[in-house]
């Protein structure tokens, strides 16, 4: 080989090295998964959600997780795309990797072990090693939320001050006596007109945490915990009946469930929606006497606990398992609530990515007016005990001593998730 066509040759090596250089640095950080956080997300990812930055697009918090576990980009398309051909769309919705994701429904044990057993061991004792060998993952609560009970009332009742009992909720949600008509929720007489249930078709997080307020609310009365509203009220309708009975209405996501209440009539369930001021009674239902407000929230996630000082690696140990606040006393509070989830991994093969996910999380786990104003609630950072999830998490993840640090170079050497799927 002479010496010139030894320098092109250089060149050109040297031009291609550089040119995938660029393009790992200048990967995006796809996202998505649950429509709850949607709009909150999309205002505090770092730079704005932009071709060279970051993508979130909410698709349910089912597909969501499927997408990430899957690291399949193609599930993370939202509407825009989906009609478009594979050629025609966007990178990040053909062949980059999924590298984050938002669930309110928490991954289950069966998610967690597949995963393991796919990235991480192989058998007890034995890694998975080359390309399949993407690292722990890791699961974390975002923000709390409530789940609001928004309805409009029949026109014969025209009631603008709704308050449902844990009794009255029971019975609405399986059409069973107490809950069947306007005046059985009312506790009046005269208005047969039924009360329609309006519900979410496709697998939902804020499915899951109704579901999981119902089964402690309503013990021995059917409901199962489940992201799917079919699952979770089949045990409980009355023998004959189901969704196809009068007196249901099914919606496709939050956007379906927030405008379904123009017409009177209606009780649901919904995420956060900037449509619906959690404290304004008239547009939302109290439950057992309490608004869905920021402080009720507050002082019930306070209750529950974190794993304290990154105690454990198990991702199911640090979203709490639900726990019903009392309807009166020390305690009390609106009881349909939870958190919404993230999932990332703690090692990612290209390092801007792992630069773009913590800066993500830095900048949510911060107290921030955006939150709030999106109507979710801060993660407690009490003074000292069990409360103190944004510090807890910030120093077992974001903290570069932990060994569970996001991007520790110790547990990542040369592993993590890939750039591509």
């Amino acid at each position: 080989m002479n010496a010139m066509f030894k320098k092109v040759a250089l060149s050109a090596v040297t031009m291609a090295a550089l040119m995938a250089a660029g393009a790992a640095s200048a990967q995006i950080a796809v996202g998505g998964g649950a429509t709850l956080p949607e709009p909150l997300y999309k205002d505090l990812l770092p730079s704005g959600v932009g071709s060279t930055n970051y993508t979130y697009t909410g698709t349910g918090s089912g597909a969501g997780k499927k997408a990430f576990l899957q690291n399949n980009a193609q599930a993370t398309v939202g509407s825009e795309f989906r009609n478009e051909s594979l050629a025609t769309r966007p990178i990040w919705a053909t062949t980059q990797s999924v590298h984050f994701a938002g669930s309110d429904s928490a991954l289950t044990a069966a998610e967690r072990d597949a995963y393991k057993l796919a990235h991480i061991e192989s058998s007890p004792g034995v890694p998975v090693t080359g390309a399949a060998a993407w690292g722990p993952l890791i699961q974390i609560p975002a923000v709390g939320a409530a789940v609001l009970v928004p309805y409009k009332s029949s026109t014969t009742s025209a009631v603008t001050n709704l308050n449902l009992s844990d009794a009255k909720m029971c019975a609405v949600f399986s059409k069973k006596p107490g809950g069947v008509t306007w005046s059985e929720v009312l506790g009046t007489t005269g208005d047969t007109t039924p009360v329609q249930v309006v519900y979410r078709t496709e697998t939902s997080g804020t499915t899951e945490l109704l579901s999981r307020y119902l089964v402690a609310a309503c013990p021995g009365s059917g409901f199962v915990v489940s992201n799917s509203f079919a699952t979770m009220v089949a045990g409980a309708l009355p023998s004959g009946t189901t969704l196809a009975t009068t007196g249901w209405l099914g919606v496709v996501g939050n956007d379906g469930m927030a405008t379904s209440f123009g017409t009177a009539g209606r009780i649901g369930y919904l995420s956060p929606d900037l449509a619906f001021n959690p404290s304004n009674n008239t547009l939302v239902a109290k439950v057992n006497g309490f608004l869905p407000v920021s402080a009720s929230i507050k002082t019930a996630l306070g209750s529950q606990t974190l794993p304290l000082g990154g105690a454990t690696t198990d991702p199911l140990a640090w979203v709490p398992a639900y726990v019903k606040p009392p309807v009166s006393g020390t305690g009390a509070g609106y009881p349909i609530f939870g958190t919404t989830n993230l999932l990332v991994n703690q090692c990612y093969k290209d390092p801007a990515i792992t630069t773009k996910v913590r800066s993500f999380l830095t900048r949510l786990l911060a107290p921030s007016s955006l939150i709030a104003s999106h109507n979710f609630v801060t993660l407690p950072d009490g003074t000292g005990g069990t409360a103190n999830w944004r510090s807890t998490i910030i120093s077992t993840f974001l903290t570069s001593s932990s060994a569970q640090a996001i991007g520790n170079t110790n547990v990542c050497n040369g592993i993590g998730r890939p750039v591509s799927n």
